[in-house]
């Protein structure tokens, strides 16, 4: 679990530099090859990662952030790296919103758009 902490805190810094320079389908694909090259968790070893990465994540500037999540889960993650990463969006005359997951890996609310990479 240690050892996730770190991995999770360093991917956390890179993430976070990587989305506000590159777009979501050049930085997803990078991620995801990276993702892909690790080896493959049990359900409950996936489960602590993704609640390190979400506790790590709530201390980030700005707080909590679902893009930032998702990428890290994708990076970090082969069974992640192989699922769909949607971005949902709400058109501006409805509250404008978004939200960002790894397919299957929650439930997510209905939006207008989606975008799955």
């Amino acid at each position: 679990m240690a050892s996730d902490a770190v991995r999770v805190a360093a991917t956390l810094r890179e993430v976070e530099k990587a989305r506000w320079t590159e777009g979501p389908s050049t930085l997803v694909a990078r991620l995801r090859e990276r993702g892909a090259r690790g080896s493959v968790r049990s359900k409950e070893a996936r489960r602590r990662l993704f609640r390190v990465i979400h506790h790590l994540d709530r201390l980030m500037k700005g707080g909590p952030n679902c893009y930032r999540r998702s990428l890290v889960r994708i990076a970090l993650d082969a069974g992640s790296a192989a699922e769909p990463f949607v971005l949902g969006l709400n058109l501006p005359e409805r509250a404008p919103n978004g939200h960002a997951w790894v397919d299957g890996a929650e439930a997510a609310a209905r939006y207008d758009v989606e975008f799955r990479l």
